[in-house]
């Protein structure tokens, strides 16, 4: 199986379409007594807080960076809420994407290049039972002229240990993995590839999909999207 990173066109780009929005819920940055303020990467679309009483309310405004103590007390609550492979970390957003759109959207966009877009008939096309572990949620964009929706991206893969140079230590206190950079030529770690034919990277934004993604979704056109394969080792 061959695996593609996905990331948005540099242009010039063929499809008009331009989205801003965010997702309903979103936990806060921690602010760490040891390694200081941060927040991580990752929305799960599929998750819905509404039943998490005033603590739903709360996460729909922008909080700023919370204390240790504070962020625990929320993620406590969401946590019951997440399947085995939803990382829960500081930052992490929830619901369904809502906010505004204009012109006209390809079959597959990734703008911002953690965000990842299906129209509706793409949509249509990936419900095959050849793709695995696919999640699509309707995002709530006024004035997109046609449904779009979010693919869900879980963070079930790694990169090599050969593509990663630690930027940041981990954390005794807060639990923070620690930060890293990841080389322009990185590679997948084999042994973590999952069944799953969209994933985002562990501790990144980046998204990853199968060929068999890139194959569906290549048959109903061109989208502004670039697919840069990336071997595993």
């Amino acid at each position: 199986m061959r695996y593609f990173e996905v990331r948005a066109s540099p242009g010039p780009w063929r499809w008009t379409g331009r989205y801003e929005a965010e997702h309903r819920w979103m936990l806060p940055g921690v602010d760490c007594p040891q390694c200081g303020t941060w927040a991580d990467t990752g929305a799960y679309p599929t998750v819905d807080l509404s039943g998490t009483g005033a603590l739903a309310k709360e996460l729909e405004e922008t909080l700023g960076p919370r204390s240790l103590a504070e962020y625990r007390r929320m993620a406590a609550a969401v946590a019951p809420l997440l399947a085995a492979d939803q990382e829960l970390t500081p930052g992490g957003e929830f619901g369904p994407l809502r906010g505004t759109a204009s012109g006209d959207f390809g079959p597959l966009t990734a703008w911002p290049g953690w965000q990842l877009l299906v129209r509706e008939d793409a949509r249509a096309a990936l419900r095959g039972p050849q793709l695995q572990g696919l999640h699509v949620v309707p995002a709530e964009l006024k004035g997109s002229g046609g449904q779009l929706y979010e693919v869900e991206a879980r963070p079930v893969g790694r990169a090599h240990h050969a593509s990663v140079t630690p930027s940041s230590p981990s954390c005794d206190v807060c639990g923070h993995q620690g930060g890293f950079d990841l080389a322009a030529d990185w590679a997948l770690d084999a042994a973590s590839l999952p069944p799953a034919d969209v994933f985002r990277i562990q501790g990144t934004g980046v998204l990853v999909v199968s060929e068999r993604f890139a194959a569906t979704v290549d048959r109903l056109g061109p989208s502004d999207v670039e697919l840069r394969e990336v071997p595993s080792r």
